[in-house]
């Protein structure tokens, strides 16, 4: 499927659900504003149909008025976008029942600097994409037609004033530009684009609208949350703000399934009447991180009547404790999360927003993103600062399947300007988002910034750009003012369960101590052009970012690019490599360790093996740490568009290498091996909260299956462990045949169930001496397939595709001589799964 036919169908995806959203929202007092729509641009006489929520460039390229979005170079094409201001317009219907009654008309989310009209009526100037804004629009509505239209404005034109105002420069690290305007605006600032992801400044209604009718009662906001928690119970508070235009009264009943928990009477006084009681649920079961134990949520019913009317909604709550332990110690300062007084080891990735045209991500992409993680064995993501507070369906996903979130407020690889106007800007914004996400059990983490800290004593801007000792004075107190001030009084306000930090990192890679203390983004492999085994050397106590950037498969690139423009040095193949660094940085890394292929295709399969031998190195070496090293979060799990990056997922939801190696490298038991001077220790890590009996089978062969070394042994895996279990010497291992030739398997039983594998290469894959003369047989079955090695020989990372997308439950795996190995798929039509294979042993180089 090219592009075009992705967003058309996206389109028509779209105008279903919105229809199907107006009909509901009508039903229940209230006018559905989504849907059809019409925009021109400033100045022009033509209007043309438009979808809400949506995007100035997706309406574009709906009415064929620019070329496709993600095609080859037209990223440049578009760009004249982002300098025009755009009117947007809607017509409704108000009948002579709603015109009596109060309206407040809500814009979930507007993007970013907007004029909003009712009627001719200028009501509203909305500055902050992340904000929500309701205002009161009742006198100004007629029976019949009314029109609401909105200008937005260019938000690169509109910032250019308060760039030019400052005496200094303050950097955007990301903006491209040469006036980097964009820290002036609340806006999401990969839009500006970054080194994974296009710019395309986009405006819009990008979140739903809709104007709300009320007589004399407003329910302003109806909150549960834990309130108090320990083994026998647990208490919740009940909290309530309700505008009354008279003296009335209110019944409240909270019901957990057949069962009342709090019924109870209030007078409501004319005005604002603040509410609030409790209730206790005994034995409460806990909610656990992935891997943990059950991800348990308790679904309460709120039901709320006033004379006949009546206020239904039913709210969710997890019962645990999170808590950011960093404590002084004798290597520096810990870092870790303790869930339920547990010391959990974090497993994941960093998030990105799925989209660079945020209303094209509906709820599937949501689930199968959420799905990905939790089948990786990921407990943690962390939502990146330089995209968005995400869209509530993600909390929730990660509240159903154990997926702690670490929440960076939105403030990236820039320093921000630190005037009353731009504070209190980004008080109200923070002030939304806290309230809106804190009773997520997921949420584990308030950040302030990310690597903002690390840019102002390590990235040089202060001699780049010249700044007095005054100016560096005020932009560092401008800094502290924001994140040490004003983020961390807000989160002690309002969410004061939550931990806050300051930036991420808490010392840059270049420095010692980011080992030590804190969290850490070691950058050493990739910018620092370290080899793949600095991993194993360079292990900090918390590691959020790290990683390495690979080609996502042929399918993906095909949607981007015409097929002879297939090969790296292209202009549609550069124009998605925004790294300044990219391409010859994984040739570089292929040519250390790995076969370069000659084929482009088969180049491309490799990209991604190199991505996940390095990764996984770090990964490991992270894990057999514990617990001095208590997380590990690799850059990035996900894309915004269809390129080229270091994410293990790509656009189109398609597993990498790196994915299906960080599912191995984070199940609950890791098997690995780690090289030492005289020795090849063998460790057996342990995320599981019970000390269990194992045997644990190392063996040696060569490549036709021979065995040479066969070995058993009986061990005891400590609770939440990592422990060297057998030392193999060197000595022992000299004496073996060519080691080009041979392999070290490791399994770990319980009770006869294999809990962990992992395999050894006693050479690097470019120096492996690979059997040519394999043969692969398999059998397609109702899901599944069989898959066996009948020639005797080593298979060394199968890679199977299907024409048709499918996921395969296990892929880029090294099928073992005379092994079978089986895995699911999810193709609802096993005849239509047509297959083809690649692998290490096919590489032409």
């Amino acid at each position: 499927m090219n592009m075009h036919s992705i967003f058309n169908s996206l389109i028509l995806i779209l105008l279903i659900a919105f229809s199907a959203c107006q009909n509901a929202v009508e039903n229940s007092g209230a006018i559905d504003l989504s849907g059809s729509w019409q925009f021109q641009k400033q100045g022009d006489s033509i209007w043309f149909p438009a979808i809400v929520p949506g995007t100035i460039q997706t309406d574009l390229f709906a009415n064929n008025q620019i070329p496709e979005l993600f095609y080859s170079d037209n990223e440049q094409k578009n760009k004249w976008i982002e300098n025009e201001n755009w009117i947007y317009k809607k017509t409704f219907v108000v009948d002579k029942s709603q015109i009596k009654q109060n309206a407040d008309l809500v814009f979930e989310g507007l993007d970013t600097y907007a004029l909003i009209y009712i009627n001719g009526k200028h009501i509203l100037s909305a500055d902050n994409m992340f904000r929500k804004y309701k205002i009161k629009i009742d006198s100004l509505l007629t029976t019949g037609e009314n029109e609401l239209k909105i200008m937005f404005e260019s938000p690169v034109q509109k910032a250019i004033p308060f760039f030019d105002s400052l005496h200094y420069r303050l950097p955007a690290d990301n903006d491209r530009n040469d006036k980097q305007t964009s820290v002036f605006t609340r806006k999401a600032p990969y839009h500006y684009g970054w080194d994974w992801g296009p710019r395309y400044v986009t405006m819009g209604i990008w979140r739903p609208v809709y104007i709300k009718f009320w007589n004399d009662i407003k329910l302003i906001e109806n909150r549960l949350y834990q309130k108090e928690l320990s083994e026998e119970n647990a208490v919740v508070a009940w909290e309530a703000k309700i505008y009354s235009e008279t003296e009335t009264q209110l019944e409240c009943v909270i019901s957990l399934g057949n069962q009342e928990l709090l019924k109870q009477k209030f007078n409501l006084k004319k005005g604002l009447n603040q509410l609030s009681d409790t209730f206790t649920i005994h034995q409460p079961k806990l909610w656990w991180p992935n891997g943990y134990g059950d991800s348990k949520l308790y679904s309460f019913d709120i039901r709320q009547s006033i004379n006949k009317l009546q206020f239904n909604e039913r709210k969710k709550i997890g019962f645990r404790t999170i808590k950011l332990i960093t404590e002084a110690d004798s290597l520096g300062e810990s870092f870790y999360f303790k869930v339920n007084d547990v010391a959990v080891y974090a497993k994941g990735a960093n998030y990105i927003p799925q989209d660079n045209f945020l209303p094209n991500v509906d709820s599937s992409r949501y689930a199968q993103l959420i799905k990905s993680a939790k089948d990786a064995n990921m407990n943690m993501l962390r939502v990146w600062g330089g995209g968005i507070y995400e869209n509530d369906i993600f909390y929730d996903l990660c509240d159903e399947n154990g997926i702690l979130v670490w929440q960076d407020f939105m403030f990236a690889c820039s320093l921000y300007p630190g005037d009353s106007i731009f504070l209190q800007n980004v008080e109200q914004e923070a002030r939304e988002n806290i309230k809106r996400l804190r009773d997520h059990p997921s949420l584990a983490l308030w950040c302030g910034n990310n690597e903002i800290n690390e840019l102002w004593f390590n990235w040089g801007y202060q001699k780049k750009f010249g700044y007095s000792e005054s100016d560096s004075l005020k932009i560092w107190s401008d800094y502290q003012n924001l994140f040490n001030k004003l983020l961390p009084s807000l989160v002690k306000e309002l969410n004061p369960e939550s931990s806050y930090w300051e930036s991420s990192p808490k010392i840059g890679w270049g420095h010692a101590e980011s080992m030590n203390e804190g969290d850490s983004h070691y950058w050493g492999v990739w910018w620092g052009n370290e080899y793949f085994e600095a991993y194993e050397e360079k292990v900090p106590r918390f590691s959020s970012e790290f990683g390495f950037q690979s080609l996502p498969q042929m399918s993906t690139l095909l949607a981007f690019a015409d097929s002879n423009q297939m090969f790296l040095e292209s202009n549609a193949i550069q124009a998605h490599q925004k790294s300044s660094i990219g391409n010859k940085t994984i040739v570089e890394y292929m040519e250390r360790d790995f076969p370069v292929p000659a084929k482009f295709e088969d180049f491309v399969f490799v990209s991604q093996l190199v991505q996940a031998y390095g990764l996984s190195k770090a990964l490991e070496a992270q894990r057999r740490a514990k617990p001095r090293s208590m997380g590990s979060l690799y850059w990035q799990l996900n894309d915004c568009w269809p390129g080229i990056s270091w994410s293990s997922i790509d656009y189109f939801g398609n597993w990498k290498a790196l994915h299906y190696e960080a599912q191995r490298d984070f199940k609950t038991f890791l098997i690995s091996f780690e090289e030492q001077s005289d020795v090849l220790s063998v460790f057996v890590v342990s995320d599981s909260l019970q000390s269990i009996d194992n045997q644990l089978e190392i063996k040696i062969m060569n490549f036709y299956g021979e065995t040479l070394f066969d070995k058993t042994i009986d061990i005891k895996t400590k609770a939440n462990s990592s422990e060297d279990m057998l030392k193999i010497p060197n000595s022992q291992l000299e004496d073996l045949d060519e080691k080009k030739k041979i392999l070290l398997v490791a399994r770990l039983f319980h009770k006869a169930k294999l809990l962990s594998e992992n395999i050894y290469y006693f050479a690097k894959p470019k120096n492996l001496i690979l059997p040519n003369d394999v043969q692969l047989e398999y059998k397609i079955e109702v899901n599944q397939i069989a898959f066996w090695n009948n020639s005797g020989s080593l298979i060394k990372n199968l890679f199977i595709e299907a024409e048709t997308p499918v996921h395969f439950s296990k892929n880029f795996f090294d099928l073992l001589p005379k092994d079978t190995v089986r895995l699911q798929f999810d193709s609802k039509d096993k005849l239509l799964l047509k297959l083809s294979f690649n692998s290490l042993n096919s590489i032409e180089h």
